[in-house]
């Protein structure tokens, strides 16, 4: 990889980042990483980016009974979806961790047009102490099926004398990592397998179930066996293009900094029969933005601007199609232009693979 595609790389990736969601309110553990890396969790990373540790950066405070607020550090809600607000007495969860779920917000979280805060409180059975508070979030339009999740750590006061009563509340919903084959439906927010009885609507009307084996409650994933791979990103299934012959085409790249930086490979064509690779692409909400006014067309059937030069757009985290050779990552109301990878196309805010036509041979008269 050339140094300017690399560079092209990185910074789609670190617009997509800081476009992201996490939450401020209560402070998350190690907050000063956990805000930088905004991107979702993966089954090595679950739970809580537990990468960074836990580092209380700040004891948050709170009482059973009493209104509580959930507020959030970001800009790209991705329309929406559906949250859980979860609870452990362990103050350093692990991934045998047990999380009981406190509230479950079901569509419109953490926002529609950009987040907004929402009251929870802890209910009687969460016992006095320290523990964990856990937000977990389900994009509905993140382009590739997500969890999203940040820790806080929390002391108790007027709650339970200990922790008997929380085998009454839901496990938390867990979907969208190596370690289950439960997922979330793309472009609608997950209605949850049991919610528990602190069940708010957010009014959306865009709820449908997940897939997979997901439980009767969620449940909490396994730890990786050894010798599995990582994980780069969370996705439902790979998508493959159909075998033509001996041929196949490659998995197609479903992730931002994939997207800038790896071509598709056409399927071969069969001699003598017209074989068309159909574009296949991750459902991204799509967004229009102006062509930068200063700058004219390329060769090549660019319609915007030159690589590296800036224009505008209004929904944050959309791919923005400037022509069909350039798409940027809208990032707080401005947006980069960068190339696209060679074989592929930009348009109606998704980057695919170029459609290919093979013509039949033509049929030359024989010559008698």
């Amino acid at each position: 990889m050339s140094f300017r595609s690399a560079l092209f790389a990185a910074s789609a990736l670190i617009a997509a980042t800081n476009a992201h969601i996490t939450i401020s309110n209560p402070v998350p553990y190690s907050a000063d990483q956990v805000k930088i890396d905004k991107a979702a969790i993966t089954a090595d990373q679950f739970p809580c980016k537990s990468q960074y540790g836990f580092t209380v950066t700040q004891m948050n405070s709170m009482k059973v009974g009493e209104p509580q607020k959930l507020e959030f550090d970001g800009s790209a809600v991705h329309g929406g979806g559906s949250c859980q607000l979860s609870y452990t007495p362990d103050t350093e969860p692990t991934k045998d961790s047990v999380f009981k779920v406190i509230k479950s917000i079901e569509g419109g979280c953490p926002g529609v047009d950009g987040t907004k805060s929402f009251e929870y409180t802890l209910p009687d059975s969460i016992p006095n102490g320290k523990g964990t508070f856990v937000w977990s979030w389900f994009a509905k339009m993140s382009g590739a099926p997500e969890f999203y999740m940040n820790c806080a750590p929390i002391d108790v006061t007027g709650g339970a004398s200990d922790a008997s009563g929380l085998d009454a509340l839901p496990d938390m919903f867990v979907a969208n990592i190596a370690s289950t084959t439960c997922t979330s439906p793309l472009n609608h927010a997950v209605k949850f397998p049991n919610p528990g009885e602190n069940l708010e609507d957010g009014g959306t009307n865009d709820t449908e179930d997940p897939t997979g084996e997901c439980g009767a409650t969620g449940s909490t994933p396994a730890a990786p066996s050894a010798g599995a791979p990582a994980e780069s990103a969370p996705v439902s299934a790979p998508v493959e293009s159909a075998p033509v012959a001996s041929a196949t085409a490659a998995p197609v790249p479903t992730t931002l900094a994939t997207i800038a930086t790896q071509a598709p490979v056409a399927s071969a064509p069969v001699a003598s029969a017209p074989v068309a690779s159909s574009p296949v692409s991750a459902t991204i909400p799509s967004s229009t933005a102006p062509a930068n006014p200063d700058s004219g067309s390329e060769t090549g059937g660019s319609t915007g601007g030159s690589t590296g030069a800036a224009g505008t757009c209004s929904s944050e985290g959309a791919i923005v199609c400037n022509g069909a050779d350039q798409f940027g990552i809208c990032n707080g109301g401005s947006v980069v232009w960068q190339a696209v990878a060679p074989g592929t196309t930009c348009s109606n805010g998704n980057v695919q693979k170029r459609s290919m036509y093979y013509g039949r041979p033509a049929l030359h008269a024989r010559r008698v």
